[in-house]
């Protein structure tokens, strides 16, 4: 959780102009996956300068800033290893639905 709010608060500070919200960061992730002709240059650069910094892979810089998205109650359960990661992604993806979040414990 910490290491996807500083990749978001990162790529913000790059682009201050933009106004980022999460939302806005992964729809220019996805453009970027599907062509990084789709955005800006200044987006592409700081695209590549934050996957060489982490390591990662776009699908993963994606996935960690979804689950920012997620209320404040499982991002802790998610900080506190009480609810998996992998559990958060799930979450992360379904957010639309109603019943998904009563059918796990934390």
């Amino acid at each position: 959780m910490d290491q996807a709010k500083g990749i978001l608060a990162f790529i913000q500070a790059k682009h201050p102009d933009k106004g980022y919200d999460v939302d806005g960061v992964m729809g220019e992730l996805v453009n970027y996956n599907r062509s990084p002709d789709y955005v800006s240059e200044g987006f592409s650069t700081t695209v590549i300068e934050t996957l060489e910094i982490t390591g990662k892979s776009i699908t993963t810089l994606f996935n960690g800033i979804s689950l920012l998205k997620l209320s404040d109650e499982i991002q802790t359960a998610i900080r506190q290893r009480t609810l998996p990661v992998s559990q958060g992604y799930l979450f992360a993806a379904n957010l639309e639905c109603p019943d998904l979040r009563n059918s796990v414990e934390f």
